[in-house]
């Protein structure tokens, strides 16, 4: 036989063997893959990658560590080898200081190693057996390491640049894992602890029935202390709405007209001024009353982050920010929340103004007409199919006027056969009284709505915005 048919020969053998190891890792990443996907707990990710990564990879020792929660020892959580003699338990587990041993400095180091001779390495210490190589990998995520996957052989040079290549590709693959099952066990901690805080506070408002079916007068102390309570909680809220005085400075030519339907309400006015523009506007929370109150309270604190954290004055990534903030918090209760708010938010510098709405329009009024612009149709929380929020821009004329208002006022029950008060006869109202300054519009608009809900009951929380230019 020719010699090229011989050197031939020689590469196509080592191409086969080539292709032969990467099907094998193939399938282990893959059957690895399939498995992690099972798992829900720490535990059940550790012992996955013992199991199902390492034991297939034909590797005949491996330990995994993880770091304890206050970053300063590495624990032994899962194994395979001799440090597993049956089902998951693990034989004299150690536990290793950051910086000691080889695991200890990958920690450090962040940066995977292969030892091929443990007995010249000053860093090495001995578990079970001495071993006389060692291959270490840092389980990192974002910049941060959580664990190492470890495993040593008792021959020298062992492992190769094709062992660490798919032990990184397996701890990449763990790190994601971990963490979403470290963020799953503090949720389930989270609801937890709530569940219990519910079940005591279900106890003593017991209690409490039961002690007061013997005494009114106890009955009276209690509804005094809730409207306490209620009424404290109103001036928490007061304090989170802009001033007269901040309004008035920041807009010049307006009123707002707000009637809660109880004590604390639902609906609210939000008012900043960044960057030489005045952003201003009106919300309408889930609910009304103490439910509507608390939601009003962190979607005002996500309106608030969004502009002064994040430095945000475009309408439209104030509302795509916010919703993100107030989703994150209604979250974090490891349960599903669909509360959240319709909102209208301008921005106005100079004769120039921006606006974004989440289900709640602005109306313009020149010359008699009203000009409508539309709000996306999503609220500001859980929605089926979110999409940013539209900024749309609009030069104003002197005398324009802008409104934006939630729905109370239209909602409104009353008249003489008791009907709602409707969005037509809205609109005639404010066309009727552009002749007059923003004061004595609010002056109508307040008499209007007394008059024409009588007797009945306010059923909704009540907020309009003007601002003439």
């Amino acid at each position: 036989m020719p010699i090229f048919n011989l050197m031939g020969a020689k590469t196509s053998n080592n191409d086969i063997n080539s292709l032969r190891t990467n099907a094998h890792y193939l399938e282990v990443i893959n059957m690895f893959a399939s498995e992690l996907l099972k798992t829900r707990t720490i535990d059940e990710v550790v012992w996955t990658v013992a199991k199902h990564a390492i034991a297939k990879l034909g590797f005949i020792d491996c330990v995994v560590y993880l770091l304890d929660d206050d970053n300063e020892f590495l624990s032994q959580r899962a194994a395979h080898g001799p440090k597993n003699p049956i089902d998951l338990d693990i034989k004299n587990p150690i536990k290793l200081k950051i910086g000691q041993g080889i695991v200890g400095n990958v920690v450090l180091t962040g940066v995977p190693e292969i030892v091929p001779d443990t007995s010249i390495c000053e860093r090495y210490v001995i578990d079970d057996t001495a071993g006389m190589s060692e291959i270490s990998v840092p389980i990192i995520s974002e910049g941060k390491v959580l664990g190492v996957i470890d495993s040593e052989h008792p021959d020298k040079n062992f492992y190769t640049q094709d062992d660490l290549r798919i032990l990184t590709t397996i701890a990449s693959m763990t790190s994601f894992k971990l963490v979403q099952a470290r963020v799953q066990q503090e949720l389930l901690q989270h609801r937890d602890h709530l569940e219990n805080l519910v079940e005591i506070q279900t106890q003593e408002l017991r209690s409490a029935i039961d002690q007061l079916q013997y005494s009114n007068f106890e009955k009276e102390d209690l509804l005094n202390e809730i409207t306490d309570s209620i009424t404290y909680a109103k001036n928490i809220q007061t304090a989170i709405l802009p001033s007269k005085k901040i309004v008035k400075k920041l807009l010049r030519e307006s009123f707002i007209y707000y009637k809660p339907k109880d004590i604390v309400a639902g609906d609210f006015y939000w008012l900043q001024e960044r960057n030489d523009k005045v952003l201003f506007a009106v919300a309408d929370c889930t609910g009304h009353g103490v439910p509507g109150a608390m939601v009003s309270v962190v979607c005002n604190n996500a309106l608030n982050r969004s502009v002064r954290e994040y430095g945000l004055t475009e309408p439209g990534k104030i509302l795509d920010k916010t919703r993100e903030i107030v989703k994150e918090e209604f979250e974090k209760s490891g349960k599903e929340v669909n509360d959240g708010m319709d909102i209208a938010l301008c921005s106005l510098k100079g004769n120039q103004l921006k606006y974004a709405g989440a289900l709640i329009p602005v109306w313009i009024i020149r010359d008699g007409e009203i000009i409508e612009i539309k709000a996306d149709r999503q609220p500001i929380g859980k929605h089926g199919h979110q999409k940013s929020y539209t900024t749309h821009t609009f030069n104003m004329q002197e005398g324009d006027s802008v409104y934006i208002f939630s729905d109370g006022f239209v909602d409104q029950f009353g008249g003489e056969k008791g009907k709602k008060f409707k969005i037509q006869p809205f609109r005639d109202l404010l066309l009727r009284i552009q002749e007059n300054n923003m004061y004595d519009q609010k002056t109508i608009i307040y008499k209007t709505f007394e008059d024409w809900k009588g007797t009945l009951e306010q059923i909704d929380d009540i907020c309009v915005i003007g601002v003439r230019v």
